[in-house]
């Protein structure tokens, strides 16, 4: 799909959860390794009582673990999305996300630091964000 006819004019929702989303990005590795510490069975000899005996309980261990499975399965398919957008990105708009996005850096000083004008610096930033909006189905 080209950019000219990718629509750049997002809601502000639309803009607000594909930010949150860019700016997750270098989270979710680490979120996906300690989930699967989590998701590793216990076999530890446990003198408590089991799950099936406290009464009022929702779930099982069992089901637990299932559920950080599922857990883990969608927070790796976000990262390889997240990667293959990343990398199909022009230089210019990688060095944007890393800058804005996983530093946390203000407008300003990202167009400063890679001396664009500001102009070109917003079009490439609503470009990416939009197709990172599109790759994730928020249009």
């Amino acid at each position: 799909m080209q950019l000219a006819f990718l629509d750049t004019k997002l809601s502000k929702e639309v803009k607000r959860k594909t930010e949150k989303l860019m700016s997750s990005y270098k989270n979710l590795e680490a979120i996906i390794e300690s989930k699967k510490l989590d998701a590793s069975p216990k076999m530890v000899v446990n003198y408590q009582p089991s799950e099936s005996q406290r009464g009022n309980q929702f779930h099982s261990e069992t089901e637990q673990l299932a559920m950080n499975k599922m857990d883990i399965e969608e927070y790796t398919r976000t990262k390889r999305k997240l990667d293959l957008v990343y990398y199909s990105l022009k230089p210019t708009q990688q060095r944007i996300w890393d800058q804005k996005f996983l530093l946390g850096r203000y407008d300003v000083d990202v167009y400063s630091d890679l001396n664009i004008p500001d102009r070109t610096y917003y079009r490439l930033k609503r470009e990416m964000i939009a197709v990172v909006a599109e790759a994730f189905g928020f249009i």
